[in-house]
């Protein structure tokens, strides 16, 4: 029985030696396959994106037109476009017209709510490819819709909007002075020293910050504020509906059909140490009870903003706007 033993010992011996060289070849090809399968896979944060820069960062000069910052981009190698950077929005949109010219194949249709009322159909385009200066970033689910009410009111092309999943991937840093957005990796982000740090919180696929309004003859309203860099408000709130000194107005930009609504004239908006005073005070357009309550371009030009989604964090830096007097809500 021992020899019995010792034979099948020197069995396993022997098939594992015959085997080792297989086996090895074999975990490599599942370790390949496992890190092949990350650099293909939109994971939150860790997507495939290839930087010009070694340092993991991408600069890009904008536009700007009523309050929106407009991107170049090329969708897979295409020619220029112009696309909104829109922290309001959950998706990535291409404007189906842009979407046909490029021959990008849709699939399942659905719909979102935009700024108005009513809501958008769309048409589901995988698997894109975004381009800007300095950056390729791929595997994005995009959507397209029609994007012409946007050109009608903004007085200019609108080809696609940069919504929640690219805002998810990577610190992205606005300076409304220079006119200039940085792109970066998180793990590549280092804060300036001279800027100050909010918490904020993503719901839904919107970002929240807490801020204090208050309004002539009312307490102050201490409340979570949607940040909208797709929106040219000061601020939205619902509370105007209730004051004496509203203005009737009505939405003129955004998707939807325009609302009816009413604008009024704070006292001060109070975002973490910053006061600023007389802002445009909205309420019309939000597109659930929550984005009701929103800060806008009119008041983020006042400083070098940046969104940290994965950290959870916004960040301010007052500009040469801070205490520029603030201007008609655009409607």
């Amino acid at each position: 029985m021992l020899g019995s033993f010792r034979y099948t010992i020197d069995r396993v011996i022997h098939e594992v030696k015959r085997w080792k060289g297989r086996v090895f070849k074999i975990l490599a090809l599942l370790v390949l396959t496992a890190v092949l399968g990350d650099a293909t896979t939109t994971v939150y944060g860790q997507a495939p994106d290839t930087f010009a820069q070694a340092s993991g960062q991408a600069t890009s000069n904008f536009t700007s037109q009523q309050g929106m910052i407009f991107l170049p981009v090329r969708i897979a190698g295409s020619p220029q476009l112009n696309f909104v950077l829109d922290s309001g929005s959950t998706r990535t949109l291409i404007d189906k017209s842009v979407a046909q010219r490029l021959g990008l194949k849709t699939e399942e249709e659905s719909s979102l709510q935009g700024a108005g009322a009513g809501r958008i159909p769309i048409q589901a385009i995988h698997d894109v490819m975004i381009e800007l200066p300095g950056l390729q970033s791929t595997h994005y689910d995009c959507f397209a819709t029609d994007l012409k009410p946007l050109e009608s009111s903004l007085g200019v092309r609108v080809d696609g909007i940069l919504g929640y999943d690219f805002f998810a991937r990577f610190v992205i840093s606005v300076d409304f002075e220079k006119n200039v957005v940085t792109i970066e990796l998180p793990s590549a982000f280092h804060p300036a020293q001279n800027e100050t740090v909010l918490p904020i919180e993503i719901r839904n696929k919107w970002p929240f910050v807490k801020a204090t309004l208050k309004m002539d003859g009312n307490s102050p309203i201490v409340d979570t504020f949607f940040i909208d860099s797709g929106s040219s408000d000061a601020v939205d709130h619902p509370i105007v509906k209730s004051m004496q000194n509203k203005t009737p107005s009505k939405s003129g930009v955004g998707l939807g059909t325009p609302v009816e609504g009413s604008i009024a004239t704070a006292s001060s908006f109070e975002i973490g140490p910053y006061v600023l005073g007389g802002p445009i005070v909205v309420s019309c357009c939000g597109a659930s009870e929550a984005t009701s309550r929103l800060i806008g371009t009119e008041v983020l030009r006042r400083f070098t903003v940046t969104f940290d989604y994965t950290s959870s964090r916004l960040f301010l830096r007052p500009n040469g706007a801070y205490r520029e007097t603030f201007r008609t809500a655009q409607f």
